[in-house]
């Protein structure tokens, strides 16, 4: 399932002030203060403690009908929908049920530009990680399971209501015959869901789903009604668009962009690098900047106009630095250096 990386801060002194996280910024245990474009591996994407997920999520009243239901409620054709404990069991326990109902035992991976690895024609399965693929990509992999009789997966673990208020399925047209979700769906709290086909929904193996936590359901209740009044999708997208134009304006503008770029889908730009030292320069930098930001721009709603003009202005003092690190070294000329032909103490 593909996510972004986060970390975990460690735990405070027994006794002392503890980490805490509050909308898009973070507060070490020494009170420093940090803008997040993280967000938890970019599973908050109403924000950190967002007030209405948090109280639900201590009430614990949700249960997985209700939670169910609006997650169903959000998606084309109201698909059948079944939870797990958490995002890296949903995937399996949908390519098991494909397994099932097909009779077939290989679970096919297809990836934009190249199709289904090995072929499709034995498949249970054809899984699409669907971030960033277009919709005529889509309609092909759609074409190449049905050609051969395999379950086509979508793995919504990422662009699930941050690329469309309905989903990838929404955006392209598509739909898939099951589709898998992950923390996002509960604003970033451990839970996995699978939808679908009410056949292949009826095909999972309960021991593959573990019970979700109840505060857990309580959260994604509250987080999918809110997505429902409130959707993101359209405002991250902007916001994206925006930064990725602006930070390519400042690459070609500072010489940096043959060691850098900023791509992908704008409600989650991916920084590109042309070595690793460049990395590890952008790192350190962003964290002298107070950014908290490890790989994809984990855009929320949170988010706003204040914290891309800080990270632009990050960008604007950074991109020189790689700008000097991407530069080619002055050649070395004869005569640059000089040794005596007699060195002290051989003469």
């Amino acid at each position: 399932m593909g996510r972004a990386a986060f970390l975990v801060s460690p735990p405070a002194p027994r006794g002392g002030p503890r980490p805490r996280a509050s909308r898009c910024r973070l507060w070490d245990a020494d009170g420093a203060e940090r803008l997040d474009f993280d967000m938890a591996g970019a599973a908050a994407l109403l924000g950190h403690a967002h007030p209405a997920v948090e109280a639900a999520a201590v009430a614990g009243a949700a249960t997985a009908h209700d939670a169910a239901a609006a997650l169903s409620a959000l998606l084309p054709r109201a698909p059948r929908v079944r939870f797990t404990a958490c995002e890296s069991q949903a995937l399996p326990a949908a390519i098991d049920a494909a397994r099932r109902a097909t009779g077939r035992r290989r679970a096919a991976v297809w990836e934009t530009g190249v199709g289904v690895f090995g072929g499709a024609g034995d498949a249970a399965a054809i899984v699409v990680d669907p971030l960033g693929a277009s919709p005529s990509e889509l309609a092909r992999a759609r074409g190449d399971a049905d050609a051969c009789g395999a379950a086509l997966i979508f793995d919504e673990g990422l662009s699930g209501f941050r690329v469309h208020d309905r989903g990838v399925q929404g955006l392209s047209g598509v739909t898939p015959d099951l589709a898998v979700f992950g923390a996002q769906i509960a604003n970033g709290r451990p839970l996995g869901a699978v939808a679908g086909r009410p056949d292949l929904i009826a095909a999972l193996d309960e021991n593959d789903l573990p019970a979700p936590r109840v505060d857990a359901l309580g959260a994604a209740l509250a987080t999918l009604r809110q997505l429902a009044v409130a959707p993101v999708a359209g405002r991250l997208a902007v916001l994206g668009a925006e930064l990725q134009t602006e930070v390519t304006r400042l690459a070609e503008s500072a010489g940096a962009a043959p060691g850098f770029q900023l791509t992908g889908d704008p409600s989650l730009p991916t920084p590109l690098f042309g070595a690793p030292w460049l990395e590890g320069l952008w790192l350190r930098e962003m964290a002298r900047d107070g950014v908290n930001v490890i790989g994809p721009h984990a855009l929320c709603a949170a988010h706003g106009e204040t914290e891309i003009a800080r990270l632009i202005a990050a960008y604007a003092r950074i991109l020189p630095m790689m700008a000097d690190e991407v530069r080619p070294r002055m050649p070395v000329r004869p005569g640059l250096f000089v040794l005596p032909a007699c060195p002290e103490g051989l003469a």
